[in-house]
């Protein structure tokens, strides 16, 4: 046995209403009473020569309508001008990766490293400004930043991440790090106490 599909079972309930509702306009509707009193209403002209009902006016209600809602905008699609707030947004996670918060360095010779991260690959035209000590270092979209020359002590780094129209969408927390480097001492030998011990 077949069974009747969604579709074709709600094609059949919207023709069966669209009759029920329109039959009465189209024909005369008579109301029999019978003997035990019950009331019945029919199309057909009862045998004792009745006259047919006046029924009230159908009501009719417009069904509302409803403007499409406005695209959520699609993070990331090319060419796409996104609002400060969803840039914001995106790019909460930016931060200082490099050195690490309370980090020693050891390095006689070299650059010292710092490194900032975000999920997001960075919309075009961006840029991020690096700072150590308070002073700008460099302004760029590399993800790696060699620092040189740095003496002996205590540094704070930290990074602002900027639009293309130079707004402020993110800044990195300040990391504080330490350079650490060998003591010309460190390696003479000790001087042996007088008296022999």
């Amino acid at each position: 046995m077949k069974l009747i599909s969604n579709k074709t079972l709600l094609l059949i309930l919207i023709a069966f209403l669209t009759v029920v509702i329109t039959n009465p306009l189209m024909a005369e509707v008579y109301k029999v009473v019978d003997e035990d009193g019950n009331i019945t209403y029919t199309d057909k002209p009862p045998p004792d020569g009745s006259k047919p009902i006046k029924l009230a006016p159908i009501s009719v209600i417009e069904a509302p309508t409803y403007e499409k809602a406005p695209e959520k905008a699609k993070e990331g699609a090319e060419g796409e001008e996104l609002s400060l707030r969803d840039l914001r947004r995106l790019y909460r996670d930016f931060a200082i990766i490099s050195p690490q918060s309370e980090e020693s360095v050891w390095h006689p010779d070299g650059p010292t490293v710092v490194a900032w991260s975000t999920a997001k690959q960075l919309k075009k035209g961006m840029q991020v400004t690096v700072f150590l000590n308070g002073k700008k270092q460099a302004t760029t979209t590399e993800r790696i930043i060699p620092v040189a020359g740095l003496d002996r002590g205590e540094h704070t780094v930290t990074a602002e991440l900027k639009d293309t129209k130079n707004r402020k969408i993110a800044t990195a927390e300040p990391v504080t790090f330490f350079i650490k480097r060998p003591n010309i001492y460190t390696n003479r030998p000790r001087p042996t106490p007088r008296g022999g011990g």
